[in-house]
């Protein structure tokens, strides 16, 4: 299968049905109008808010910490947001449910609701959350009232994180990039600069293909420490991962690799190293609390509408590759949540 954006941000297996804790919860099914699931809150009155998400292990995991802190304040209604048709089911789910706030899992789904506001320039919107969606930073300005928490694990977090698992200095961060992410990386390597952390960027065009990745690798892998790799799906199409980062990777001299997706870190691969993700059902747990906020004060955002960072994190390292080419500390996989190893 053709590692894609979706696949390695969100994943593709299918949900396995939820267990309920409160005993309110019901698998709904595709049938109605694209409900995956379906809560009643025993609250008179109760608000409804509309879950926007695709149907994958890792969304689970959000739609479960958000369902269990909202459900008995709401109606919540999880609807299936996949493919082309993400716009007119959350048109259809805004106009049939008429929710007091929205919750969208992931890019696809954030620009179906783009493309639905865009389409009602007018019309106004309840307020939204973001979750498990890449490079949201500030107040996300594609979207009104709309506030939300990023993907992204500041790079300064990770660099620490690594730092507890490599025995060899880790002072030196590359990365290659495009210059659309140019001011991302910027203010990352700004926070890192704070901590004695340099960033060495190797910008490379808008459509690279695999030999200027690889190029890139090489000049930055001489002066480096470690590679920081984005979560940008124009370098990460499947020929770029096969032709361009893997060669690059895998070359002498080799460099612990830092990534931002579970699912790149595998010891059949010895693609990435060492992963730092949000916890995805706190980041649910999370996003749940930031929608309480919302409805205290009167279903608006906050004043500032700023995104938040994720408070929760789990760790992976591909143990394989990380004795194979580094020096360890003696208590590093103390450190770790996850060890993946042939």
């Amino acid at each position: 299968m053709a590692l894609t954006r979706r696949s390695f941000i969100v994943g593709v297996p299918a949900l396995a049905a939820l267990g309920c804790s409160t005993g309110q919860e019901e698998r709904v099914g595709a049938s109605r109008d694209a409900v995956l699931f379906s809560t009643r809150s025993r609250k008179p009155g109760s608000r409804s808010v509309l879950v926007c998400m695709p149907e994958t292990r890792q969304t689970s995991e959000v739609w479960r910490g958000l369902s269990d802190e909202l459900s008995r304040e709401f109606e919540l209604i999880a609807l299936r947001t996949e493919g082309g048709d993400a716009s007119a089911t959350i048109a259809r789910g805004i106009e049939r449910y008429r929710p007091a706030g929205l919750v969208l899992m992931n890019n696809p789904t954030v620009d179906g609701y783009r493309r639905v506001q865009a389409h009602a320039q007018h019309t106004a919107f309840p307020p939204s959350v973001i979750v498990m969606s890449s490079f949201l930073e500030g107040t996300p300005a594609h979207l009104r009232a709309a506030t939300g928490i990023s993907y992204e694990v500041p790079l300064i977090t990770v660099v620490t994180n690594l730092r507890k698992l490599i025995a060899t200095p880790i002072d030196r961060i590359g990365v290659v990039h495009r210059g659309a992410l140019s001011g991302f990386v910027r203010r990352q390597a700004a926070l890192a600069n704070r901590e004695q952390t340099a960033v060495i960027r190797e910008e490379v065009s808008q459509s690279p293909n695999a030999s200027e990745i690889k190029r890139a690798l090489r000049r930055l892998k001489q002066r480096c420490d470690a590679i920081w790799v984005l979560n940008d799906d124009r370098l990460l199409t499947p020929r770029l991962l096969a032709d361009g980062w893997l060669h690059g990777l895998n070359e002498p001299p080799w460099v612990p690799t830092i990534v931002g997706a579970a699912s790149l870190v595998s010891p059949s691969q010895s693609f990435g190293t060492f992963a730092v993700l949000p916890d995805h059902t706190a980041l649910g747990t999370q996003a749940a609390n930031l929608m309480l906020d919302i409805a205290d004060n009167d279903w608006t955002l906050p004043s500032s509408g700023a995104t938040q960072l994720p408070l929760s994190t789990t760790t992976t390292v591909d143990l394989t590759q990380a004795r194979e080419r580094f020096a360890l500390r003696p208590s590093a996989l103390a450190q770790v949540d996850k060890v993946l190893e042939r």
